[in-house]
């Protein structure tokens, strides 16, 4: 007997495989009932259009979800909160599956960005991070989160040996420039925030760090 329900491969890391060209629009935040309906958080700047730019991929950049029905849950707790239903999901044990999946669209699917200083915040990670003193490079961004209060950047910094969760506010970052790999942090307001955490005696080792992402990568690709 063939098994006629979609076969969906969750993984927990999303692939690299064409993550450049992904933009993440929501997350699936738990089961919504027994039928197969989930709480899905919308990232979009109208959250009701998560599923306007065609099928959701998933983390693993293969399988899919087509978006069937979005409604407000009865309990309204997060304008940004919602019921969906896909067509891939039928029941509670594959939505509980899904829980803590992000939702991705390819960006040619999305509107054409309206100012040349506009972007999204995918477009964040990886980018250098330079100090308003002197404008030196003090480390990286390493992933962007919304978890309902505003959006928050994940900082691999100088000096740090744990990644630093950073309030994304406009008095902080002073300057963004996708194009050229940076964003500028405020160095008094960010030595202030970092009061509390705790510095680490490891030594930033740049070249290492980029050899351990991409362990391909000789000495002569880093003169």
């Amino acid at each position: 007997m063939v098994d006629s329900k979609p076969h969906l491969k969750i993984v927990s890391n999303p692939a690299s495989q064409g993550a450049e060209q992904r933009v993440c629009l929501g997350v699936i935040m738990a089961p919504h009932g027994i039928q197969g309906e989930v709480k899905l958080k919308s990232f979009t700047q109208d959250p009701k259009n998560v599923g306007a730019y065609g099928p959701l991929f998933l983390d693993n950049g293969e399988d899919k979800l087509t978006l069937l029905k979005l409604r407000s849950p009865k309990v309204v707790s997060r304008e940004t909160v919602f019921v969906a239903r896909f067509k891939e999901v039928e029941d509670r044990e594959t939505a509980q599956r899904l829980t803590g999946q992000k939702l991705y669209v390819l960006k040619d699917k999305l509107p054409k960005l309206a100012e040349p200083n506009d972007f999204y915040f995918e477009d964040l990670i990886g980018l250098k991070i330079l100090s308003t003193d002197k404008r030196k490079e003090i480390g990286r961004v390493l992933a962007v989160f919304d978890f309902g209060a505003g959006e928050i950047l994940e900082l691999e910094l100088k000096g740090y040996k744990e990644s630093v969760m950073l309030p994304f506010l406009k008095e902080w970052v002073v300057e963004i420039n996708v194009e050229a790999g940076f964003l500028i942090l405020d160095a008094t307001y960010l030595a202030e925030y970092l009061k509390p955490f705790k510095p680490s005696d490891e030594k930033w080792d740049d070249k290492a760090e980029r050899k351990s992402k991409n362990p391909d990568e000789t000495e002569d690709h880093n003169k």
